[in-house]
């Protein structure tokens, strides 16, 4: 004996959104994306600035520079 009420639950329908949620969510990945290149861009070269005795005021600049590379490689082209 099963409960219908407790059956039905449409665990099998996929998920929608609307379109502001769809735009955000999206815009949410790619916003993690590139806080995440830039946390390991900046953290690799900080251990390169430690180890080579540079301030590590220096190391923003491999996060930016991750960045920037990120950025040109998810385009489709260079000029788009």
């Amino acid at each position: 004996m099963t409960n219908k009420a407790n059956t039905d639950r449409g665990g099998n329908r996929p998920q929608q959104r609307g379109l502001i949620a769809s735009f955000f969510l999206g815009l949410a990945e790619d916003a993690m994306k590139f806080v995440i290149a830039f946390a390991v861009g900046t953290g690799a070269t900080a251990v390169a600035c430690w180890y080579y005795d540079v301030p590590l005021v220096f190391s923003l600049v491999g996060g930016i520079l991750v960045l920037g590379i990120a950025l040109a490689l998810m385009s489709d082209s260079l000029f788009s």
